[in-house]
C-alpha cells in the first residue's frame, strides 16, 4: 500500500471531521448545546456528513489501488461505504428524529416504543420501493460492438500474422448484453438516481455562492475605526453621562422644592415642570444606553484582525477559479461534442499527463480537490437554501438550528453525495477508467432500465450547468448582504435621534 497516500487520507478524515464538529456548534441551537443535550443525534448528524466526505475520499483510494496494483478490495470497502449510506438513510437517522420529536413529557419506554412504530413505517416503505422497482427494473443492457473479421487472407500465407489490427473487418453491428443487476448494486443505483435532484439544486447554488460569499465579506466588511477615534468617542460618552448625572440631582432638588412650595397652583405648576424634564431625562438614557451598545459593537468589529478579509477575497478567488474551471470542463467534455464526441477531455487529460511524467500523486490529489470542492458546495448549497427566508422547512440558520432539523438537511446532503460520485466518476471517465467505482456507476447502474435514459443522455449533466450559469446570475444581482453585527449595528443608528444631547442641555438651562 502506498503509504504516503493512506497518511493524507487519515489526515483529512481527521481535518474534516473537525469541520463537521464545527459546523455542528456554529449552528446548533443554545437549548440543543453542550454534550448532554441530544448527544445521539449529535453523533448521527457528525457520522453523517463524515460518511459523506469519506466517498469522496474513497474515490482517490480506488485509483490509486487500480493504477498500483496495490490488492486492496475496493468493492469490499465501497459495499460497505453504501450498506452504512443505507443504514443512515432508513434506520438511524430516522430513529433520531422521531425520537428527538416526540414529547419528553412522557415516559421513555412510551417514547421509544412510539419511535419504533414510526420507524417500522419506514423500513416498510423503503424496502417495499426497492423490492418492487427491483423486481421489474433489474435489468441492465449493457451495449456492445459486435465486429466479424475475416482471417482466410492470414492462413493463406506462410508467415501467419495473428495481429487483430490486420484482419479485415466483414462486418460489425451494435448489440446488448443482457444482465440482472444484485439488490445491493441496484440500491445504490436507487440512492443515485435520487440524490442527482438535490446535487443538481444545491450544487448549482453552492458553486457561486461559496466564492461569492466570500468576496461580498471583503466588499462589505467593516470600516475600523482608529484608536483616537474610539478614545475620542468614549470620552465624550463619558462626558454625556457626567452631565446626566448632574441633570438627575437637578431634578432630585426640584422635587424637594416642589414640597416645599405653597399654594396648590404653585405645587401643581412645579410639578409638572419637574416630570417634563423626568420624562426627557429617561427618554435621552435610554437613547444613550443604546448609543453606548453600539459603540461596544463596534469596538467588537474593531477588535477583528483586517487580514481576515483579505485572507476571504483571495480565497473567493481561488474558490472562483474551481467554480469557472468545473463549468469549462463540463461545457467541454459533455455539453459540446462533435459526432458525439466531447470537444476535449480537458481535466482527464491534464490528470493521465501528470500520471505518465511520474508525478501521479499531483494528478490524484487534483482529482481529490475537484470532487471534494463539488461537495463542499453541495454542503454550502444545502445552508443557502434552506435559510428560512428561501425554504422555511426545516430551516439551517447559525445558533438557531434545531437538531431534527440538522438532521433532516443531513439526509438531504448523504443522499446528493452518492449522486456525486456517480457524477465525478462520469465527468471524469478517462482517468477513472477500470476503477471499482467505475466498474459499480460506468457499467451496471448506467445501463439500468430505469435510469438509462437519464444518464445515456448526459440529462444531469445538462441540468446542472444550467442551474449553476442561472443561479449564478441570481445571486450576482442580489445585493451582497452585511454581516449580521453591522445590520444591528446600521439599524440601531437609524433608530437613533442624535440631537438628544442638545435638547436635554436646552430643556435644563431654562
Amino acid at each position: 500500500m502506498d503509504v504516503f497516500l493512506i497518511i493524507i487520507i487519515c489526515v483529512l478524515g481527521l481535518l474534516l471531521m473537525y469541520v463537521n464538529i464545527y459546523l455542528l456548534a456554529l449552528y446548533c441551537h443554545p437549548e440543543d448545546g453542550g454534550f448532554g443535550s441530544s448527544l445521539f443525534c449529535k453523533i448521527i448528524v457528525v457520522l453523517g456528513l463524515t460518511l459523506s466526505w469519506c466517498q469522496t475520499l474513497m474515490l482517490t483510494l480506488d485509483v490509486t489501488n487500480e493504477r498500483n496494483q496495490q490488492g486492496l478490495d475496493m468493492h469490499l470497502c465501497w459495499i460497505i461505504i453504501y450498506i452504512s449510506v443505507f443504514v443512515m438513510l432508513v434506520f438511524l437517522i430516522p430513529i433520531a428524529i422521531f425520537y428527538y420529536e416526540s414529547d419528553d413529557e412522557k415516559p421513555i419506554c412510551q417514547r421509544i416504543t412510539l419511535t419504533l412504530v414510526q420507524e417500522f413505517m419506514v423500513l416498510v416503505f423503503a424496502f417495499l420501493t426497492i423490492f418492487l422497482t427491483y423486481f421489474w427494473l433489474r435489468d441492465a443492457q449493457v451495449p456492445v460492438t459486435v465486429q466479424v473479421q475475416d482471417a482466410t487472407l492470414q492462413f493463406q500465407s506462410s508467415e501467419i500474422d495473428l495481429n487483430i489490427d490486420n484482419f479485415i473487418i466483414t462486418e460489425e453491428k451494435q448489440d446488448h448484453i443482457a444482465a440482472i443487476i444484485d439488490p445491493i448494486t441496484f440500491t445504490i443505483g436507487l440512492m443515485c438516481f435520487l440524490g442527482y435532484f438535490f446535487l443538481i439544486l444545491y450544487g448549482g447554488i453552492g458553486m457561486i455562492a461559496l466564492p461569492l460569499d466570500l468576496v461580498c465579506s471583503y466588499g462589505t466588511r467593516p470600516i475600523f475605526k482608529s484608536a483616537a477615534q474610539a478614545t475620542e468617542k468614549k470620552n465624550r460618552l463619558k462626558r454625556i453621562v457626567a452631565q446626566m448625572i448632574d441633570y438627575a440631582k437637578q431634578l432630585r432638588d426640584m422635587e424637594k422644592d416642589v414640597k416645599c412650595a405653597s399654594g396648590w397652583w404653585s405645587k401643581r405648576k412645579q410639578n409638572a415642570k419637574v416630570e417634563k424634564r423626568y420624562t426627557k431625562l429617561v427618554s435621552a438614557v435610554s437613547e444613550l444606553e443604546e448609543e453606548c451598545e453600539i459603540f461596544l459593537l463596534e469596538l467588537d468589529i474593531g477588535n477583528a484582525n483586517p487580514l481576515i478579509y483579505i485572507f476571504k477575497l483571495l480565497l473567493g478567488i481561488i474558490l472562483f477559479t474551481i467554480t469557472l474551471t468545473w463549468l469549462l470542463h463540463l461545457l467541454l467534455n459533455v455539453i459540446i461534442t462533435i459526432d458525439g464526441i466531447p470537444f476535449s477531455p480537458w481535466l482527464n487529460k491534464l490528470f493521465i499527463q501528470l500520471e505518465i511524467h511520474n508525478v501521479g500523486f499531483l494528478s490524484v490529489f487534483f482529482f481529490g480537490l475537484f470532487t471534494l470542492y463539488l461537495l463542499w458546495c453541495v454542503t454550502k448549497g444545502n445552508l443557502v437554501f434552506s435559510m428560512p427566508w428561501i425554504f422555511k422547512f426545516h430551516p439551517m440558520k447559525i445558533n438557531e438550528t434545531w437538531m431534527n432539523s440538522f438532521l433532516f438537511n443531513i439526509v438531504l446532503i448523504l443522499i446528493s453525495s452518492v449522486a456525486l460520485c456517480h457524477f465525478s466518476t462520469t465527468i471524469f471517465s478517462q482517468y477513472t477508467r477500470l476503477t471499482t467505482v467505475d466498474l459499480i456507476f460506468g457499467t451496471q447502474i448506467k445501463y439500468l432500465k430505469i435510469f438509462s435514459w437519464a444518464f445515456q443522455n448526459k440529462v444531469f449533466e445538462y441540468a446542472l450547468f444550467s442551474w449553476t450559469i442561472l443561479a449564478g446570475i441570481i445571486q450576482m444581482f442580489i445585493k451582497c448582504r452585511k454581516p449580521k453585527l453591522l445590520d444591528q449595528i446600521d439599524q440601531k443608528k437609524k433608530n437613533l435621534k442624535g440631537n438628544y444631547e442638545i435638547e436635554l442641555k436646552e430643556l435644563f438651562l431654562k
